[in-house]
């Protein structure tokens, strides 16, 4: 089965979210041969949010297993919403090992603050659950002006935090997911190339 890359391009200056450092790329020649300098936050594009991002003394992204990243994921597909996330959105999917949530966002080429995310009850539904990751294709899997108990809910479980997947390739169903962070040391979160194989059940 083919493989389908989720992840978004680098960079993507106009995605950037609000007060987020805005990545760049400068390549030169030199010698006769090119040479990159990235600019980014640990948060940039595609990313992954370890428990350290707001959690004190929590698991930063270079202590998390690999195999936590590696395995069966499932896609929901929640339609181009424009409403937040709730418990019974997502529970009939939280005996998932992995869950991602397709929202529609994917499609959007500038940061777009209206963005669908999940409410604290939902977090702390997830947080209880036994997931050992969660995804979501908006910039943030909580609200544009959240307090951050979102973020605190889940990660203070232990469960990372998949954000700004580019779902428009995928389809709802059962997958094998691959995600690799950059193994940034002591790392609140890092960019991460997300790829999936479509599962045969």
């Amino acid at each position: 089965m083919p493989f389908i890359d989720l992840t978004r391009s680098f960079p993507e200056p106009d995605c950037t979210y609000t007060g987020d450092c805005v990545p760049e790329c400068h390549q030169s020649q030199r010698d006769g041969y090119r040479v990159s300098v990235l600019v980014a936050s640990s948060h940039s594009g595609t990313h992954i949010d370890a428990p350290a991002h707001y959690i004190e003394d929590g698991l930063t992204i270079d202590r998390i297993l690999p195999e936590t990243f590696i395995g069966p994921v499932t896609i929901i597909d929640l339609g181009c919403r424009n409403s937040v996330i709730r418990p019974e959105d997502l529970r009939p999917w939280l005996d998932a090992e992995r869950l991602i949530i397709k929202t529609g966002y994917s499609k959007k080429k500038t940061f777009d603050p209206e963005y669908v995310y999940i409410d604290e009850d939902a977090a702390e539904l997830v947080a209880a659950s036994g997931i050992q990751v969660i995804g979501i294709d908006t910039p943030s899997i909580e609200g544009y002006n959240g307090t951050g108990d979102v973020h605190r809910s889940i990660l203070g479980a232990g469960i990372p935090i998949i954000e700004y997947l580019d779902l428009s390739a995928v389809s709802a169903g059962n997958y094998f997911m691959t995600a690799l962070p950059l193994k940034i040391t002591d790392g609140d979160g890092a960019p991460a190339r997300v790829i999936v194989q479509k599962e045969e059940r």
